[in-house]
């Protein structure tokens, strides 16, 4: 039942990322929206404790996974300063990730919204397919699992 739940919340999240990449302004150009308890979502769909070292844990795995997948067609001194401007953001931790998909669609330009919300959506992906495989952010060096209920004989 957990798992749908994460699986519905998980969809509804990606879906206002979409429309709010979709209805972009003329002259300001921000990443898809992010919903401000990604780190969390995330973490509980994997099967971990939402704990503050957890979420800060996801939300700088994440804004690193954007910044390293990011690229596209950026040319390498325009991308120079897009890295610069994504290191100056950290010192919001779990604002990062929103931070780092802003400079990146401001990088790419107005057409590339859409773009910008399939690399979320991609790292976001690639983040949980690493769970239980012993590799990557989940891969047991970081958190402990949540605890596995204890089912009455």
């Amino acid at each position: 039942m957990d798992t749908v739940v994460g699986t519905v919340a998980l969809l509804v999240v990606f879906a206002f990322t979409v429309v709010a990449a979709l209805r972009h302004r003329p002259g300001v150009t921000p990443g898809p929206r992010l919903s401000p308890d990604l780190a969390e979502a995330i973490l509980l769909r994997a099967g971990f404790p939402t704990t503050p070292h957890n979420v800060l844990a996801v939300s700088e795995h994440l804004g690193t996974m954007f910044l390293d997948r990011g690229r596209g067609d950026v040319d390498a001194a325009r991308w120079a300063e897009v890295v610069a401007a994504c290191e100056a953001g950290r010192a919001d931790p779990t604002g990062w990730p929103q931070h780092v998909l802003d400079e990146i669609a401001r990088a790419r330009g107005v057409d590339d919204g859409a773009a910008v919300a399939r690399l979320a959506r991609r790292c976001q992906d690639a983040l949980l397919a690493s769970v239980g495989t012993g590799r990557g952010i989940f891969g047991g060096s970081l958190f402990e699992p949540l605890p596995r209920p204890v089912v009455a004989a």
